[in-house]
């Protein structure tokens, strides 16, 4: 008696895998590349614009968030120590422009639309008072 033994049938499985394992990796990737800057400090919702440009950021952020906390490029500041740590930004950017005019450099303000007037005058102050000649004040362009 001849006994015949059977040919095992192809899974269809196994073509999966290789797709299963490219998802994953692409999957992988888009996490780690999706975080492009790092989350700011302050939680903050910047006002609405009907008009206005779309602009790049200066070099120099400072938020401010509803409650009136200032962060200084990504680090929170005390009230009392942001005087002295914003003039000594300008100092070291200014060195670093080769004697350029420290008013001349240009600060961006990305401010709550919650903050009151009261807050933010304080702070317009402060930077006047610094020398500041130069604020740009972000907003989000307000839907039509």
């Amino acid at each position: 008696m001849r006994f015949t033994t059977r040919q095992p049938r192809a899974r269809n499985d196994d073509a999966l895998i290789p797709l299963i394992n490219v998802v994953f990796l692409m999957l992988i990737f888009f996490m780690i590349a999706g975080q492009i800057t790092p989350p700011e400090v302050l939680l903050v919702e910047p006002p609405s614009s009907q008009q206005g440009r779309a602009t790049r950021p200066e070099r120099i952020l400072l938020l401010m968030d509803a409650e009136g906390r200032v962060a200084l490029d990504g680090e929170r500041v005390p009230p009392a120590q942001l005087s002295q740590r914003l003039a000594a930004r300008m100092t070291s950017m200014d060195a670093a422009q080769d004697g350029g005019d420290a008013s001349r450099i240009g600060i961006t303000l990305k401010a709550d639309a919650a903050v009151t007037q009261g807050q933010l005058r304080q702070l317009l102050e402060q930077l006047r008072a610094l020398g500041v000649e130069r604020l740009q004040l972000l907003a989000q362009q307000a839907s039509r």
